[in-house]
């Protein structure tokens, strides 16, 4: 299993391009091949990089959860598939975001647009980097943060 990690700071050039790290390349699993699939976070102006195995673990682990005649279920199917991406490396390693995406993550291409891939251990983060910046957590929310998530911890492995 891939383990990305570390921040790295990018532009996006004026055809909406990015050069993918080679740090970040490098941490990428042999069997994921030169294909990410990108998907817009449910929770942040982000979007979501997945090394193409670990995005199909992810999807039958997803649709196994979800019932077709129910119309809830139905709904997150679709919104769940809703404003995904498939992006290949092209000859000099970089990716290629569509303009849509380039909007609604507020990228301006070849304007200085700067963005981060923060490598967040299966998976990649891209943000613009105003708005990575401000995601940062002060040590006192960052200690409560991970008492409320974490403070129930074990090993698995550990009895």
């Amino acid at each position: 299993m891939s383990r990305f990690k570390g921040d790295h700071y990018c532009k996006v050039d004026t055809k909406g391009r990015i050069l993918f790290p080679a740090r970040l390349k490098k941490q990428t699993p042999s069997e994921s091949g030169e294909v990410f699939v990108g998907k817009l976070s449910a929770y942040e102006k982000s979007l979501i990089l997945y090394p193409e195995n670990v995005w199909n673990r992810l999807v039958e682990r997803t649709l196994r959860k979800l019932n077709p005649y129910n119309a809830q279920h139905d709904q997150f199917r679709r919104d769940f598939f809703r404003d995904v991406i498939e992006l290949e490396f092209d000859s000099m390693g970089r990716i290629l975001l569509p303009r849509r995406f380039l909007e609604v993550l507020k990228l301006d291409a070849g304007q200085g647009g700067d963005v981060v891939l923060a490598g967040q251990g299966d998976r990649v983060e891209l943000m613009s980097k105003e708005r990575y910046q401000g995601t940062e957590l002060g040590n006192e929310e960052r200690k409560a943060l991970a008492e409320n998530v974490m403070g129930e911890f074990t090993w698995d492995d550990e009895g």
